[in-house]
This record gives structure tokens, sequence and C-alpha cells, in this order.
């Protein structure tokens, strides 16, 4: 929105008016409570941030916040995943 209104040479808060008063539905922030479960969930069965977040449809940063704020410990971005591995544990 704030892009537009900068192409425009418009406020922002006119462009948000207009199209709140011509129905148009806003982008939902962040996640639901039960897509926060979800999102814990499948980051605790080994799925990385940006997994989650392209199954969910949003920023892998709102998946790490949430996981944050409910108090979830980060692994390490560098480690890999045990079934991305060969029988003799490489890659």
């Amino acid at each position: 929105m704030k892009q537009i209104a900068q192409d425009l040479q418009l406020h922002r808060t006119t462009i948000s008016e207009t199209l709140r008063r011509e129905g148009v539905p806003k982008r939902q922030k962040g996640l639901t409570l039960g897509q926060a479960k979800q999102a814990e969930h499948l980051y605790a069965t080994g799925d990385s941030l940006a997994t989650i977040g392209r199954r969910l449809n949003v920023d892998a940063t709102t998946i790490r916040n949430v996981l944050l704020r409910r108090g979830i410990s980060l692994r390490d971005p560098m480690d890999v995943r045990a079934d991305n591995c060969s029988p003799e544990g490489t890659l």
C-alpha cells in the first residue's frame, strides 16, 4: 500500500480508506491461533521456517517471530534435517 501511495502521490490512509470503502479485503496480519499451533507442530517435526511459511502463505520471518513468541527454541539454520541425508549420513 505504501508503494501504491507513493506511485499515485497520495497518502497511504487515502489508499486504505478507498480500498475499505470499495470492500477490498485486507490481508491477514500474522497467524491465527490454529495456524500458530500448526507452525509449531511442523517446526517440531523438522520443517524449515521457509517451508512452513510457504505452506501457510506468510514469510519465514513471520513464522520465526510466532515461534519465538510461543517460547520455541529455534534450531541452528545450518543443521541439516536427518531425512535429507543419505544412509551414510552425508548429503
